[in-house]
């Protein structure tokens, strides 16, 4: 029977590291960012696609959500023989998405680390400018709060990668 995990957290905390890890234990790993057309910023008013760019302001956050396209990510999901799959990322309505896993892993790390993080990695832009990693700042610990109130699996990513990796590995 295939066993579906959920890997979650903000921003620098380490997810598209750690699938890349998983990945070399053999595991089928993917980042929602990654996976063409299955994540999309919308306009929640007019539920229009809209494109993102770096240096957004807190009131074009407010008016747009990151989605991830659960009907895609069932049939992504679905298309592989691999008995364990995990997924990565944050989207805005991860609780519609949370009925399809398993087990939720979220990871977390102090504020310095995952901004330090941000403004060191080469993989994308996102949270390099500053009104970025304030708007992260803002909602962090509310979001990390509601995820373990859901049941979330809290793992600590002040560590090396190999050891996070294992971590989530061992409770498989």
């Amino acid at each position: 029977m295939k066993k579906v995990f959920y890997i979650t957290g903000v921003s620098g905390v380490g997810k598209s590291s750690v699938v890349e890890k998983l990945k070399e234990k053999g595991v089928y790993s993917i980042d929602i960012d990654s996976v063409r057309g299955l994540t999309h910023w919308f306009d929640k008013d007019t539920k229009q696609k809209c494109e993102w760019s770096p240096g957004m302001t807190d009131e074009w956050y407010r008016k747009h959500e990151y989605l991830c396209d659960k009907e895609k990510l069932i049939d992504f999901i679905n298309d592989t023989d691999k008995d364990i799959v995990v997924v990565a990322g944050l989207a805005s309505n991860r609780s519609e998405l949370w009925d399809l896993f398993d087990k939720v892993f979220l990871l977390q790390c102090k504020e310095e680390t995952f901004i330090k993080r941000i403004i060191e990695r080469i993989e994308h832009n996102f949270g390099k400018h500053i009104l970025e990693q304030e708007n992260i700042l803002s909602w962090y610990k509310n979001f990390e709060k509601e995820t373990l109130e859901q049941g979330a699996i809290s793992i600590n990513t002040d560590c090396s990668l190999v050891e996070v990796a294992d971590k989530i590995f061992s409770k498989f």
